[in-house]
């Protein structure tokens, strides 16, 4: 039988894996909004077959499309911005270590 301290025992903190990790869900998450943006660009080409092109749902799913599409840029800066954090950790501590 493992003890309870074995079981809660955690990981030595290194604050490059937080970005590293934040930046993966940032991308992640970008991918999935551009995705759904592009289903529903899709969808907006059917609806205005269907319902013609100044229906509601044309406009609707268009204004949907644009917002997930907002969204995955956002998420793809904020990335960016985590990839940046960890180049600028990996730099000073890199430059900390030559100057030890």
């Amino acid at each position: 039988m493992t003890s309870t301290k074995e079981e809660l025992e955690l990981t030595t903190y290194d604050p490059t894996d937080d970005h590293r990790k934040i930046a993966a869900y940032y991308s992640l998450e970008a991918v999935r909004f551009r995705q759904a943006a592009e289903e529903l660009s899709i969808r907006v080409s059917l609806y205005k077959e269907l319902f013609g092109p100044t229906s509601d749902w044309v406009t609707g799913t268009r204004l949907l499309a644009q917002s997930y599409g907002n969204q995955a840029k956002q998420h793809e800066q904020k990335a960016h911005e985590h990839l940046q954090l960890l180049k600028e950790q990996r730099d000073g501590s890199h430059a900390r270590s030559n100057r030890q």
